[in-house]
């Protein structure tokens, strides 16, 4: 299985095909990842460290891991953020790293409906491990013959790159759209296989509160929907779900996939996720069911998100408002 997983991994390099992005089933919460304009939509200071194991039981792991900070200054009406993500393909044979300055920009269109702009500009690595790959003219039969004939493309890949953004929302629900690898969009580039296609999402969701408190110290109970769709290199994908909140348990499920309408259809997986909100701390694990034909032998995925904010004014946020999306 190694082997042919090594084998997979060079073949599409040298095939000339682009990589996909990662992905988070919690998108929810890592907002910077999403798009730059969730920067300082906490009105205050936000630190978020993301987490993913995916497929386990197949050789050759793939891990994503990600951090960021963001922080609203009220007196220019901007987020500004930093990011950061890590994403390890076969085992550290194949990894990409982005490293990322966001800005945004709050705009009050009426008393209770915001606009919020935003960019991203960031630097992007991939780096291919070629003396953990075997190819193909390397075995005869079971028998590893060792050197290969392949004439491989460069080891590190290295540039710089765009994305930009627009959020709306007011107290229950908010929607919008990013559009990443913005340097595709040169007739030269795009056909230049260091840079990635370009990336297409829209998102939005809605915030229902099903009990309301008055009394003091009590949080509403309100249930939060979601989707996110993405589309990248021909193939579209779909996450929509939502969770239910009482303070201080938070349960939800997602679902992931285009199962009819797409080049490549698919039923991705189901996502069942728990989570804990207390004060500014919220810790969140999630779990995909793989659905399909890998059902019993990917071991899912596992995904785990910390969220911790501090110093959100309180005359931002009534001026303003934060953000009512889950966990921004």
């Amino acid at each position: 299985m190694r082997r042919a997983f090594s084998i997979v991994i060079i073949s599409l390099a040298c095939l000339g095909v682009k990589a996909q992005d990662a992905h988070f089933s919690q998108f929810y919460s890592n907002p910077l990842y999403l798009a730059p304009s969730f920067a300082g939509s906490t009105l205050g200071t936000r630190l978020v460290l993301n987490y993913r194991d995916q497929w386990p039981s197949v050789p050759g792991t793939f891990i994503n891991s990600s951090f960021s900070v963001d922080h609203y200054f009220s007196n220019i009406k901007s987020g500004m953020g930093l990011y950061f993500n890590l994403n390890e393909m076969g085992g550290g044979k194949m990894t990409t790293i982005h490293v990322g300055y966001q800005y945004s920009y709050k705009i009050q269109v009426t008393h209770d409906f915001f606009v919020q702009p935003g960019l991203s500009a960031y630097f992007y690595n991939r780096n291919t491990n070629y003396s953990k790959l075997n190819f193909a003219d390397q075995f005869f039969g079971d028998e590893f013959l060792g050197t290969t004939s392949e004439i491989l493309p460069k080891q590190s890949v290295s540039h710089v790159d765009f994305a930009v953004s627009t959020l709306g929302y007011s107290d229950n629900y908010w929607f919008g759209f990013n559009i990443d690898h913005l340097l595709s969009l040169s007739p030269v580039l795009n056909k230049d296989m260091e840079y990635s296609d370009l990336r297409f999402s829209l998102f939005g969701g809605v915030k229902i509160i099903t009990k309301r408190y008055f009394a003091r110290y009590k949080n509403n109970e309100t249930v939060h929907l979601a989707f996110n769709i993405r589309n990248q290199s021909k193939v579209n994908q779909l996450d929509i779900g939502g969770y239910y909140y009482k303070r201080p348990v938070m349960v939800g499920v997602w679902y992931r996939g285009i199962p009819i309408g797409n080049k490549y259809s698919n039923s991705d997986a189901l996502i069942f996720m728990a989570g804990l909100k207390y004060g500014n701390f919220t810790f969140n694990y999630s779990y995909d069911m793989t659905m399909g034909e890998l059902i019993a032998t990917t071991g899912g995925s596992h995904e785990v998100s910390i969220v911790y904010t501090f110093n959100s004014g309180n005359n931002s946020r009534r001026r303003y408002r934060a953000v009512p999306c889950p966990e921004f």
